[in-house]
Order: C-alpha cells, then structure tokens, then sequence
C-alpha cells in the first residue's frame, strides 16, 4: 500500500492517531514556554493542561493560553501548600480571581489536600475548606478538578468521589498511583487518575499503573518537576503513554484511548 505524505487528509490522520494531551503540568514553570512547547508538539503532544497553584500562576497560566491558545488549556486553582500559608485577606483575593475567571478555565486545579504541610487539625481543616470552596467553583461552571493529594490519598479521593456523585463531574486524582486497594476503588467509583515520568524509572510505580482501569487512566508530566536530575517537560508525555501501552498486560491501550479519556475528563467529547 502507498501513502502520498503530501496529502492532507493523510496528514490529519496521523496527527489524530499520534496526538496526546499532558494532563498536568505547570508551563509557566518552566524557563521557556516557547521552547517546551515546540518539542512537545514535536513528540506528538497537541495539548497540555497547564495548572495553576496560586494567584499570580493563575495569570501567568492565562497569558500562556493567549499566547498558545491551540495548546494551552488553563487550569485555574489554589494548591494547597499555597493555602495553608496564605493569609485570609490573600485567600480571599485568590479566591475572588478564580471565581472572576473559571470561565476561561478548562478545568479548576491544581487543588486539593496536602497533609505534609498541614501538620495540625486546624491546618488540615483549612485546605479542606479552601479544597470544597474551589470545588463550588467548579461545579457552578459546569468544570472537571484536577487534584493534588500528597499524604492525604484516601481523604482526596473520597473528596474526589463525593464531587463526581453530587455533580456527575469528572475528577483526575494527579499522581495518584501509590495503592493497588485505593486504585480499585477509583476505578469503581470512575475517577480518572493520571500517571507520570515516575514509570519511566521505577517498575513498583509502573506496576501500580497496570491497576488503572484503562477507560481512566490519563498521562501527565507534572512538569517541570525534576526526574533523576532532570526537569520533566511536557514532550516526556509521548514517553509515558509509550512505556504505558508497551505495557499494558491486554495490549489493547492506544494513544487514542489515552486521548479519549483526556477528552472526556475535559468534557471536550460533550461539546456540540
């Protein structure tokens, strides 16, 4: 069979089969945007969802949509390391700044619980507070959460799982594959949860992966978190569904299920 490279519709074949979305990462982390977007696009990354941890990364996050609005998809949220250490007059501006502009937002996070840094019961209170406030957010607008959840797994997925019950929203556990009983749970509950570069280097994490339910499972970067040394970018999503698929214990996990998924997390598939 021959293939004319010329043709378009050929073109756009083999762009829809190899696309991918990173479904978390921090560009305006990164030291240039511009470059980390070419090689993404490069490595088959059409889009990533760029999240957001604090006011000023709110509006950063906004410029980078405008500035690359085909791929850039903002997701606008309060993290809750930042919560726990803001004032109340800075969590009411923050607050007020989400809720002024959800609605450019493909989705609402970095949120979430973070109990490495809420050492007390008032602090845990505090990010639980911030996380279901945030939650509101989402739900008046109709948007999926994309949630944190160091040391707190189960508190964030019980979180996570009451949200998708009382909205018929979705919600993406980031970084979440650390037990294969918590994971179980997700699946049955329809949570999606995304891995990252962890798999690239460790086979317990790969392993964990495995247990994802395959209509759930998202790739992400969480770029420019660092991995052996290095700071990940949004490029190494293309590496992480690669490892995922050559992995995948049925070997019926595509790119294009990967980016379904992403899709209908972002309730893109919804759209008329």
């Amino acid at each position: 069979m021959q293939f004319n490279w010329d043709d378009k519709e050929f073109q756009i074949a083999i762009m829809i089969y190899m696309s991918l979305i990173d479904a978390h990462c921090h560009l305006y982390a990164l030291r240039d945007a511009e470059d980390a977007v070419f090689r993404a696009r490069a490595a088959g990354v059409t889009q990533i969802v760029s999240v957001s941890e604090d006011h000023g990364s709110m509006e950063q996050t906004l410029r980078l949509r405008d500035a690359f609005p085909d791929f850039v998809l903002p997701g606008l949220g309060i993290h809750p390391v930042t919560v726990s250490s803001m004032s109340s007059a800075q969590w009411k501006t923050a607050l007020a700044f989400l809720r002024n502009h959800a609605r450019e937002a493909s989705c609402i996070g970095e949120i979430g619980l973070d109990f490495k840094v809420a050492a007390t019961e008032k602090d845990k209170e505090k990010q639980r507070e911030a996380l279901r406030a945030q939650m509101e957010v989402a739900a008046e607008h109709r948007l999926p959460v994309n949630l944190h959840s160091r040391r707190a797994l189960r508190q964030t997925m019980e979180e996570a799982i009451g949200f998708r019950r009382d909205t018929g929203l979705p919600a993406l556990l980031h970084w979440f594959a650390h037990s294969e009983k918590l994971l179980r749970r997700t699946n049955a509950e329809q949570i999606f949860v995304s891995v990252g570069p962890s798999i690239l280097f460790s086979e317990e994490a790969l392993s964990l992966a495995r247990t994802i339910d395959r209509r759930f499972l998202l790739v992400e970067t969480d770029a420019p978190v660092p991995f052996e040394g290095k700071p990940a970018y949004p490029a190494w999503a293309a590496e992480v569904a690669e490892r995922l698929i050559a992995n995948d214990p049925d070997k019926q996990l595509t790119r294009q299920i990967l980016l379904d998924n992403t899709r209908r997390f972002l309730r893109k598939d919804s759209e008329a």
